[in-house]
């Protein structure tokens, strides 16, 4: 299931002002070809990202700031119209991290100084075959995309899926070989931040040492995986209370089928809508065997919430308390990415979680009769 993530980075705070709880950090590089010209730097931060930019003067250039931790960054150059090109992505760390290459390709610029970059080079190498993998599956479904053609599509979003597994399967590995790497803590929080169980994340939490476990990395992991164990299969769903259409409270509990399914979704999210289809049609057919379903949308803007709701025929309820990402369920039930649902008993109980398309079906078959 190709989705939209609310964050394609695991960021770190970052305030450039506080330089006396900050340590500071330098960025040098030193190029052989690229002897002149301007280049960029965003450094990511938790809401927001701190941008800055450096001449470069025979072939040198150098950063400087403040981070707490490791934070993702990128450096790049920028084409005639002003939008990026020729990018590189890294972390930047307290000390002195050294860049050297030709400087006309970022891509090969080596790093050096930088004990997070080390380990995420190794990451990199170990993940370099499922990355093809998942850029060939992403320029076929572009095209797909391209040529409407909606059965292709939602075959590559099965392929989507094992991609995800198969990333999975590396960071699980490197994990295990570097459990005292700040990097595994990080590599855990991107890539089980959705569609996972608190039993896939727990074995890998318990790998790191303690110091990782003590760092804001290691505490993120750890609240992800509390969160997960609290909204696990045979757990009692959390109270949801948000508005309906009609402005009026609708809470979860309020909500009786043999079962319900909740679905996370908004206007603005395209794997949402070319989804809701497949949910009107399980609708249709398991509604009147006792199927009811709940939306949360994620949406901001009480208007195209509406709309979406009207266009594409969703008539069961729906609920939203229109602060995008900010929603309370995405901590409640670690939503960090949709579309995602969950489908509850009679008696509210958990039994199964963000399935799609035909698997939602056979489910739903299984449970409905």
């Amino acid at each position: 299931m190709r989705k939209t993530i609310f964050a394609l980075f695991t960021l770190f705070s970052l305030t450039a002002a506080a330089q006396k709880t900050d340590s500071s950090f330098t960025i040098t590089g030193a190029f052989t070809k690229m002897k002149s010209g301007k280049i960029f730097l965003s450094v990511y931060r938790e809401n927001d990202l701190i941008n800055d930019s450096a001449k470069i003067v025979n072939g040198k250039f150098s950063f400087k700031g403040h981070v707490k931790q490791p934070t993702q960054s990128v450096l790049f150059y920028k084409d005639e119209t002003g939008k990026r090109e020729n990018t590189m992505s890294f972390f930047t760390e307290p000390g002195n991290i050294i860049l050297t290459g030709a400087g006309d390709t970022l891509t090969n610029v080596k790093i050096s100084g930088s004990k997070i970059n080390a380990d995420n080079k190794v990451l990199k190498s170990m993940m370099k075959d499922v990355d093809a993998w998942e850029d060939k599956n992403g320029e076929l479904f572009d095209e797909a995309y391209k040529n409407k053609d909606k059965h292709t599509m939602d075959s590559l979003d099965k392929v989507d899926m094992d991609v995800m597994k198969a990333k999975r399967k590396v960071v699980a590995d490197f994990v295990k070989k570097h459990p005292g790497s700040l990097r595994s803590a990080i590599a855990i929080n991107d890539n089980f931040a959705y569609y996972a169980e608190a039993s896939d994340v727990e074995p890998l939490y318990n790998m790191l040492t303690p110091n990782i476990k003590n760092s804001p990395s290691g505490k993120k992991a750890k609240k992800m995986l509390d969160t997960y164990k609290t909204v696990a299969i045979g757990m009692k769903a959390p109270e949801v209370i948000q508005n309906d259409t009609l402005g009026k409270p609708l809470p979860l509990s309020s909500v009786k089928g043999k079962v319900v399914m909740v679905d996370f979704w908004a206007s603005w999210c395209g794997p949402c809508r070319r989804e809701n289809p497949n949910i009107v049609k399980a609708y249709a057919q398991f509604h009147p065997k006792g199927l009811e379903i709940i939306g949360v949308s994620y949406d901001k803007t009480d208007s195209k919430w509406r709309k979406a709701i009207v266009s594409d025929n969703l008539t069961w309820y729906q609920v939203s308390d229109l602060k995008g990402w900010q929603n309370s369920t995405s901590d409640q039930y670690y939503i960090k990415a949709i579309p995602a649902n969950i489908l509850l008993d009679a008696n509210g109980k958990i039994i199964a979680r963000n399935l799609f398309g035909d698997d939602l079906v056979k489910k739903l078959n299984e449970l409905l009769p």
